[in-house]
């Protein structure tokens, strides 16, 4: 099975995307914490994570960058209500998939997972 982690302050959008996930079938996980985040990639291999730029503690951007440092290489979509994201310099440089505008319709979240998905192998088996 193809295993996501969403990371958002969001109970609410953590929940919308779990349900739509699990429902085609992912299983997912889910934090509101970027440090609690971090330790859970360093420890199990995600396929992709869905990653809000603002959180609590540990930014969504300092995740990424200390992911790409450390070299973890799963693939991720940012998902954020602010253009903090230069996507020509942060695309290229932290190997961003893709990106989803708060609010976003999800329908482009479901479409973002799975277009990323058919074109990469399951990590978890």
């Amino acid at each position: 099975m193809r295993k996501i982690l969403i990371v958002d302050d969001s109970e609410g959008i953590r929940t919308l995307i779990r349900e739509v996930l699990q429902a085609e079938g992912y299983v997912v996980e889910e934090t509101n914490d970027g440090w609690e985040a971090l330790e859970w990639i360093r420890s199990i291999n995600y396929d992709l994570i869905l990653l809000d730029v603002k959180l609590p503690g540990l930014n969504g951007m300092d995740v990424l960058k200390t992911m790409r440092d450390e070299g973890i290489n799963m693939g991720v979509i940012i998902v954020t209500a602010y253009e903090e994201i230069n996507t020509k310099t942060d695309f290229k440089y932290l190997e961003i998939v893709a990106s989803l505008s708060k609010p976003f319709d999800i329908q482009e979240v479901l479409e973002k997972v799975n277009q990323y998905m058919e074109g990469h192998k399951p990590k978890n088996g």
